[in-house]
């Protein structure tokens, strides 16, 4: 009933506009025979000597005029036939225009980037422009930097079809934004002697690292220890500047950058007793550091008086200090020598042994990161006075250095810790006598010098050639007092004992050869 209905009301509405039509059809045809007449009554006017032809022309006039309306009059039913068509066909082409239109909103959209960078792809520009001050205050938070994104400079719009596109909502925008490293920001360099050398949050940051690089260098303050003054050698300076997101370093970052950008040459001389591990523990490197700076060092021999070269990484600034501290220190104790007929020439003995002395200090010390170069002192109280050191030289003449053909013991209140023979794999070559490092250390037989110096695995050793073939050997000296091609006598204090070379502790290794053959040295030493 309701579908009638409608019908019936769009029957209505056609013929209202098929009356409204005849209407204006009445209306034109009186206006055009009104307008016809106008034209054959001035025709008529202008050509009255020529009525034949205008009989004609207006038969022909009536004849064209009868076909127009007839024609418009066929027009016009055709058109009354085939309204519910027509109508038809408005509404499809309406609702395919709508389409039309809609489907091109819905594929097109925009691709945004960023300062030239491509980001990605929103629906609408307002996806991007209304979280700008959000990731502007959001960035300048994390970074601790001024960070402004101009909508009209930085970010840029292109109109693009979408419908393959991934479309970012306006969180993925927020992300993409908030994570770009090459995002515009204001920073703080920090410039040594004007050049820029790393790049920081903020003018806090950048205050807080070098302050930090100074208190590496300084120690805590207190009564004993307060700074006069602290300050960069070079000429540091903080100033603001444009850069990068991806530029900025951390606190962190930029301290160590800072405290590992410079390089300094190390030299060391190998000294007697030295060992590799000593070495090593005393410049902080690995036997491997060393060796890739000093391919000639070989593992088995270094001597006494060889030089290490190192590069070590140090700060990129010299923090200078100057403090007045207040501290104790040691008096080094004097050494006096005394005479005695009683022994040999080139003997001693220690009558009175050395003790240091101490006082407290006020003195104003200046450094350079960290290290002493400068000190004045400014006032001393000494609370322990130095013991003089006495040491007892003899004068008495040397005896005769020909071989007896007797060895005596080489070292006396020492104990026999390894015997000869086979030993840990392989022979050994002597016996050893564990012993304090500085016990003296005595000639077998009175001979000829033939060798003393530092002897690879043995450290500083000495050999003493007895004649006949017979020759001994002292290893690990800890210091030698006598040098090769000296004549020595018979328990003639040659060395003292040490723990050089390869050394599992202080002790003296001995050894008695015959024509260069190693011996059982027991075999042949008397009281």
């Amino acid at each position: 009933m309701g579908k009638n209905k409608r019908f019936e009301k769009i029957e209505d509405i056609a013929a209202n506009a098929v009356f409204w039509t005849d209407d204006m059809l009445i209306k034109f045809d009186a206006w055009l025979i009104v307008f016809l007449q106008q034209i054959s009554n001035v025709a008529a006017a202008v050509i009255t000597v020529h009525d034949n032809w205008q009989l004609k022309f207006d038969r022909w006039m009536f004849i064209q005029q009868y076909h127009l309306a007839k024609g418009y009059h066929s027009l016009r039913k055709k058109v009354l036939a085939h309204m519910k068509e027509i109508l038809t066909y408005i509404g499809g082409g309406i609702l395919i225009a709508v389409g039309i239109v809609t489907l091109f909103s819905y594929a097109t959209g925009f691709e945004y980037s960023y300062n030239g960078k491509h980001l990605g792809y929103v629906k609408h520009q307002e996806d991007v422009t209304k979280v700008l001050d959000l990731v502007s205050e959001e960035l300048s938070k994390e970074y601790g930097s001024s960070i402004q994104i101009n909508e009209d400079s930085d970010i840029t719009f292109e109109e693009t079809f979408i419908l393959d596109k991934e479309v970012d909502n306006i969180d993925t925008v927020l992300k993409r934004l908030t994570y770009m490293s090459d995002m515009k920001a204001t920073a703080y360099g920090i410039y040594i002697d004007n050049a820029l050398y790393v790049i920081v949050e903020s003018e806090a940051a950048a205050k807080q690292v070098l302050e930090g690089i100074k208190e590496e260098f300084m120690q805590r303050e207190s009564d004993k220890l307060k700074y006069e003054k602290v300050s960069f050698e070079e000429n540091v300076q903080i100033e603001e500047l444009n850069t990068k997101l991806a530029y900025i370093s951390s606190i962190k970052q930029a301290t160590k950058k800072i405290m590992t950008g410079g390089e300094k040459e190390i030299s060391y001389t190998i000294k007697s007793g030295d060992t590799i591990y000593d070495i090593c523990q005393k410049l902080d490197v690995t036997w491997e550091e060393i060796k890739a700076m000093n391919p000639e060092i070989k593992e088995e021999s270094i001597f006494p008086g060889d030089k290490i070269i190192l590069n070590k990484a140090t700060a990129a600034v010299n923090v200078i200090t100057v403090e007045r501290a207040v501290f104790a220190e040691k008096i080094k104790y004097k050494t006096k020598y005394e005479e005695s007929s009683d022994m040999y020439e080139g003997d001693s003995t220690v009558r009175q042994e050395g003790k240091n002395g101490k006082r407290v200090v006020t003195a104003r010390i200046t450094r350079t990161n960290g290290e002493i170069t400068n000190r004045q002192d400014l006032d001393e109280k000494v609370i322990t006075e130095p013991v003089t050191k006495i040491i007892v030289k003899g004068t008495k003449k040397r005896p005769k250095t020909l071989p007896t053909g007797v060895l005596k013991y080489p070292i006396y209140g020492a104990v026999l810790t390894s015997e000869f023979g086979w030993r840990w794999g392989r022979n050994h070559d002597g016996v050893d006598w564990g012993c304090s490092v500085g016990t003296n250390i005595y000639a077998a037989d009175g001979g000829t010098v033939t060798y003393a110096g530092w002897f690879g695995g043995y450290g500083l050793y000495i050999e003493i050639d007895h004649g006949s073939g017979v020759s001994t050997a002292y290893a690990h000296c800890d210091e030698m007092l006598v040098s090769a091609g000296d004549k020595v006598f018979q328990g003639q204090h040659i060395a003292e004992s040490g723990n050089t070379g390869n050394s599992t502790g202080p002790h003296l290794h001995f050894e008695v050869m015959i024509d260069g053959v190693p011996q059982d040295p027991l075999t042949f030493l008397r009281n």
